[in-house]
């Protein structure tokens, strides 16, 4: 099937870069989808998604974790509560950077990402997507280090259990 214009421009620009990946698997839900390493040239790239879901126009730019076991029990171990107090600053953050997320936290996971729309697909703006996904995705990871580290004194300051309510764990616009 052939690319879309979409498609093509978002290959270019990420070859141009270094960061494109392999395309995703097949998906009935989405248009197209390719992994972008980044950042370019790194030793330790993180991987990235680029896709666009067929219910949207939008592309989404996203990153996916999965939180590992050991890790998980080192931060129960000194509070029962503490993966849940993890999200709740997990969610707070996402909220202040202006990023979408979907969070499982009885599996440990969530996902980071950005939307943009085809009136606002630029270069740079696919660039800076890019970037403010990955720097969460980092910004979290050293949340998640001072968890594990017993260093963090976040969560202390909730105001009701209902703060720590991840059942419906998605901010999908």
């Amino acid at each position: 099937m052939p690319r879309s214009e979409l498609e093509e421009k978002i290959r270019d620009w990420a070859i141009d870069e270094g960061i494109l990946g392999k395309p995703l698997p097949p998906n009935p839900k989405v248009n197209f989808g390719y992994e972008l390493t980044f950042p370019p040239n790194s030793p330790k790239p993180m991987r990235l998604m680029v896709i666009q879901p067929k219910a949207t126009k939008a592309i989404s730019i996203q990153i996916a974790t999965q939180i590992a076991k050991p890790h998980v029990e080192e931060i129960q171990k000194s509070d029962p509560q503490g993966l849940l107090k993890f999200f709740f600053i997990f969610k707070r953050y996402m909220l202040m950077q202006n990023l979408l997320y979907n969070v499982d936290a009885n599996n440990a996971r969530y996902i980071i990402l950005d939307n943009i729309y085809p009136d606002g697909l630029t270069e740079n703006q696919f660039y800076q997507s890019i970037r403010k996904v990955f720097n969460a995705n980092v910004y979290i990871n050293m949340q998640l280090i001072d968890f594990i580290s017993g260093k963090h004194g976040a969560g202390k300051n909730l105001r009701s259990d209902s703060d720590l309510d991840f059942s419906a764990g998605t901010m999908f616009t």
